[in-house]
């Protein structure tokens, strides 16, 4: 289902006066799982259709018909997809109420009360009425909110002007830029300020073209340039001076002067490149210029290129060592300790496992709670760790790579490795914890299983019947 925000349903603003419909209505798109926003008037309606941004316009004609009509005309002027897709609630069907209201921007209407199949239906056409429009203004030449080409009118563009150099590498660049932050300009100052934004970014790119530069919008707050007879040195040099420019100006939305930045992303072409494929090399150091902290240029052969090296699995892990995931470990017990001490100390410290050491402190084996089954059936009732211990245990010096360790974990059963120091042990890896490592942690990952009661039900005390007892004699 189409969706202009980006997230998974229509968001739907409803207007009217009615608060026993605003309920009925509120109930029933919590029950759907659409999103709502509701206004009782004309300011309050377009103050929410700037800041919510619904794909959906829900109007009781019961507000009154010169404000309806007026409030359709400015919703329907803006030039981005909010309030694409606007319904009249009447209670009759009046030819001329419909025909001012078709006139002034109304889509659709639905009759009161409201059969919700019939409405459930009714949004499911205006899905695609806003779908069909939104392919449609992709595939026009002309960015309706920029005035720069569209994306596909670029990427034609760009792909005829790498056509003439079939077989050999074109000098043409490619940058593509963003807006630093440009979602809170939304949020904080309206949809229509983040239009404006955009435009006047769009104008500035303009002033700094020199030459044959062809401009283009990607997307909200993504624009590309391409720079024909440019190298990426180049594109680079015209990078920077286009971040200096939009960092220096002062941007005017509503009755608020603020400044923003841009990033930028730059790759030169390649032999026998495809359009598409130049634009996504640009794009990608894009996204490297944002995670160095924005407001940068990147190009592709520099910087880039070493994060995606450096990002693959192999490399990524490079430098730690065992030591780097092992859980510390300064508690040990003596071989001539006995099981019962060693029970004891695994109870305490609530360990899996702990190493069993010689005099000087070497590592003679792993004292697990395992171990214990068949020591209790032995004649010894009290038999040391030298009779009970897992002596077979694999081990690995705390300098060692997490790779190899890995590598063991992945072709053996074991579910446990002692890490040592000169042959002195230092800690443990368990193969569970190193699998955990890898899983992302969320908000409740290390709650407690079990819920706390938050009441205070535990303190009561019930009345106990005691028997009575009989007199002393």
């Amino acid at each position: 289902m189409y969706n202009g925000t980006g997230s998974k349903t229509l968001k739907i603003l409803v207007v009217t006066e009615d608060r026993a419909l605003q309920r009925e209505l509120s109930g029933f798109f919590e029950l759907v799982g659409y999103q709502l926003l509701q206004a009782a008037d004309r300011k309050t309606a377009l103050a929410a259709a700037a800041a919510g941004c619904p794909q959906i316009v829900l109007l009781d004609a019961e507000l009154g018909a010169a404000a309806d009509w007026e409030l359709c005309r400015q919703l329907s002027q803006r030039p981005s997809e909010v309030a694409g897709f606007k319904f009249l609630l009447v209670d009759e069907p009046d030819e001329s109420q419909l025909q001012d209201a078709l006139e002034a921007g109304i889509d659709d209407f639905l009759v009161k009360p409201i059969s919700y199949g019939e409405l459930l239906s009714r949004l499911r056409v205006a899905a695609r009425v806003l779908e069909y429009d939104r392919r449609v203004g992709q595939q026009g030449r002309i960015d309706p909110r920029t005035g720069l080409l569209s994306r596909s009118a670029f990427t034609a563009h760009l792909r005829r002007q790498l056509t003439e150099h079939a077989g050999a590498a074109p000098r043409v660049a490619c940058a593509v830029l963003d807006i630093d932050f440009f979602a809170r300009a939304g949020r904080v100052y309206g949809a229509s300020a983040a239009d404006t934004l955009s435009q006047a970014v769009a104008q500035e790119l303009n002033g700094l073209r020199v030459g044959s530069e062809v401009l283009g919008c990607l997307g909200a707050d993504r624009f590309c340039v391409m720079l024909p007879g440019a190298d990426e040195a180049a594109a680079v040099q015209w990078a920077e001076k286009a971040r200096e420019a939009v960092a220096a100006e002062v941007f005017t939305l509503g009755e608020t002067t603020v400044k923003f930045t841009i990033s930028l992303g730059v790759a030169g072409c390649e032999a026998g490149e495809r359009a598409e494929g130049l634009i996504e090399r640009a794009a990608r150091a894009l996204k490297a210029a944002k995670n160095l902290g924005r407001n940068c240029v990147v190009a592709w052969s520099g910087l880039d290129a070493q994060a995606a090296d450096s990002l693959e699995i192999d490399k990524l892990f490079q430098q730690t060592m065992v030591r780097d995931v092992m859980t510390p470990c300064t508690v040990y017990l003596e071989h001539n300790q006995t099981t019962a001490e060693a029970i004891d100390l695994l109870d305490r410290t609530r360990l899996d496992a702990i190493g069993v050491v010689d005099a000087k402190g070497k590592l003679l084996g792993v004292c697990q709670r395992a171990d214990f089954a068949d020591a209790a059936n032995t004649d010894d009732p009290q038999p040391t760790l030298i009779e009970t211990m897992t002596t077979e245990v694999q081990t690995f010096d705390q300098r060692e790579s997490l790779a190899s360790l890995i590598s063991y974990f992945t072709g053996n059963a074991a579910s446990l490795v002692v890490v040592v120091d000169d042959g002195r042990p230092v800690g443990f890896v368990a193969c569970d914890s190193l699998v955990m490592l890898s899983r992302p942690v969320e908000g409740d990952s290390l709650a407690a299983d079990s819920q706390y009661d938050d009441t205070t039900a535990y303190l009561f005390v019930p009345d106990v019947s005691l028997p009575e007892c009989e007199p002393a004699v």
